[in-house]
């Protein structure tokens, strides 16, 4: 064989490991209680990034043009109008 190539048996063993751990994975994953503890520490460790970005202000500028688009009826045009821009960036 060559030194710097994968040998047969290292090809099986490789398939025949990842097969074993990809069949653990799809037999615990098909318990509810899996998937019920999961999304609760998932969301455990991300509500407070959550609540966060949710919770984050305008800056001054922001808020002062949002006030001024509101009183003139033009509110929601503004803030549909920010949201696009801030995805482009």
């Amino acid at each position: 064989p060559k030194p710097d190539g994968m040998t047969w048996q290292e090809g099986v063993g490789i398939a025949l490991v990842c097969i074993g751990l990809l069949g653990g994975a799809y037999a615990v994953a098909q318990r509810p209680a899996f998937w019920i503890e999961f999304g609760g520490r998932l969301l455990q460790r991300l509500a407070p990034r959550i609540i966060a970005y949710l919770s984050r202000r305008m800056t001054p500028d922001e808020e002062d043009a949002y006030r001024r688009a509101y009183r003139a009826g033009r509110g929601d045009e503004w803030l549909r109008d920010r949201m696009r821009n801030r995805r482009k960036r």
